[in-house]
């Protein structure tokens, strides 16, 4: 991994917002901080900030305290724009904003630094954010590194539409509610009126139970695959239940109807989903005056760990070791998570990394497509431990993604698709390793 990045021993030990100071004659002369302009390029991946939220929430923030920094985002898009492409630019950041589970891949891209040193200088103390998210962040460090700092944490929900519900005389779904009754709630909805089927819940993706019960893709040594397990046995054997309910499976074998079939088709009752990933759409369609007729309730959870949600998902911010500008790109990162920065953003939907329930509280309380409703759900569930990523992440999640599909359209039983994602991941493991 990536060392950390020494200060010179010149430099002091305070806040560097007013230089350093040296002695001269007996005296102590205070050098003035630089005011010449700074202009920072912030590299985002799958951090899923837009640019109208960076300009509110990171442009407007250090503006206001740093006039002489500047900030140009760059978004990977897609095939555009790749970590590896960035790299071969020659165009490299000074900040990376991501997601936790992105932390090893730049730290071996050589594009992350341990902060522990600049945190201390900056008198930024580790311990005001969310344990469980520092914790997430603090095992890429075998040593006690400190790779990133989080801006805002992510969150599950499940959002159910009242119409679909009141259509059918079904009561509403309630806090706490674990998979099995989910299930159970679902089955009475899914049903075809008027020449509409409608679904009564959708779980997305599979990796949103395998992660919600903590489950690895490989072991600990990373010498095999460990998917043939009872744990992922579990996760898909509600994934079956879900698909196996009359009418769930749809035209063309659709299996998966996510947000178009909650918010722009309306036929789906029950949607369990990342809680960032639907905040701008709600409150788009409350200005608009055109929002569903909605609530939420705490993410299901198994019948074997309750009150246990979605995993830890954080959303940070990391500084390239080959930033010409590290001091200015750190006091980016302190304003960013100061409480008065930290409570703007949370207001508006995006969750405070800040261990803080004062601001926690204020969540969502300037948004108008959340006035009303049962917003304290979010806080109701505790987040899953995350494993370690590692490098057979990404192509053996496409491998169970491809046997979850398997299992809907082919009507594959649970233990079958298990032991073929097994042998596919058995073989691409090896291909991996010779290709190194």
């Amino acid at each position: 991994m990536k060392k950390g990045f020494v200060l010179p021993g010149l430099l002091c030990l305070s806040v560097a917002l007013s230089g350093c100071t040296k002695e001269k004659a007996g005296e102590t002369v205070v050098k003035p901080e630089s005011k010449e302009p700074v202009k920072l390029v912030v590299y985002s991946y799958s951090s899923g900030i837009q640019e109208s939220e960076f300009q509110k929430f990171f442009v407007e923030p250090v503006q206001k305290k740093y006039p002489n920094i500047t900030m140009q985002l760059v978004s990977r898009n897609g095939d555009k724009d790749t970590p590896e492409q960035i790299i071969a630019s020659g165009n490299l950041p000074d900040l990376i904003l991501t997601s936790n589970v992105y932390i090893g891949m730049f730290n071996k891209l050589g594009l992350g630094m341990d902060l522990n040193e600049l945190a201390k200088k900056n008198n930024l103390d580790f311990n005001r954010f969310d344990p469980v998210g520092m914790g997430a962040i603090k095992q890429f460090g075998d040593k006690g590194e400190v790779y990133a700092v989080p801006f805002s944490m992510n969150y599950g929900l499940m959002l159910y539409n009242k119409d679909i519900f009141d259509k059918f005389g079904v009561p509403y779904p309630q806090d706490g509610m674990t998979w099995d009754q989910a299930i159970a709630v679902a089955k009475n909805l899914t049903r075809k009126e008027d020449g509409i089927q409608y679904i009564g819940i959708d779980p997305d993706y599979p990796e949103n139970l395998t992660r919600q019960y903590s489950l690895p893709y490989v072991d600990e040594k990373e010498e095999k695959p460990e998917i043939n397990t009872p744990g992922y046995k579990a996760a898909f054997t509600k994934l079956k239940a879900m698909y196996e309910i009359p009418g769930f499976i749809g035209e063309k074998n659709k299996f998966m109807y996510t947000s178009n079939g909650f918010f722009k088709d309306r036929i789906l009752a029950m949607y369990p989903v990342w809680g960032d990933g639907v905040v701008g759409t709600i409150e788009d369609m409350a200005q608009q005056g055109s929002s569903v007729n909605w609530d939420m309730v705490t993410y299901p959870s198994f019948e074997d760990r309750p009150g246990v949600g979605k995993p830890v998902d954080l959303h940070l911010m990391m500084l390239s070791p080959q930033s010409k500008h590290q001091e200015e790109a750190f006091k980016v990162i302190t304003t960013l998570v100061s409480d008065e920065a930290q409570i703007t953003m949370n207001k508006t939907g995006r969750m405070t990394s800040l261990n803080n329930d004062t601001v926690k509280k204020t969540y969502a309380s300037e948004l108008k497509g959340f006035q009303g409703k049962n917003v304290q759900a979010v806080f109701k569930t505790k987040q899953a431990p995350i494993v370690k990523p590692t490098d057979y992440d990404l192509p053996f999640k496409q491998l169970i993604r491809d046997g979850a599909k398997d299992m809907a359209v082919n009507n594959k039983d649970v233990n079958t698709v298990l032991r073929e994602i097994q042998e596919k991941a058995e073989k691409t493991m090896v291909d991996m390793k010779k290709s190194r």
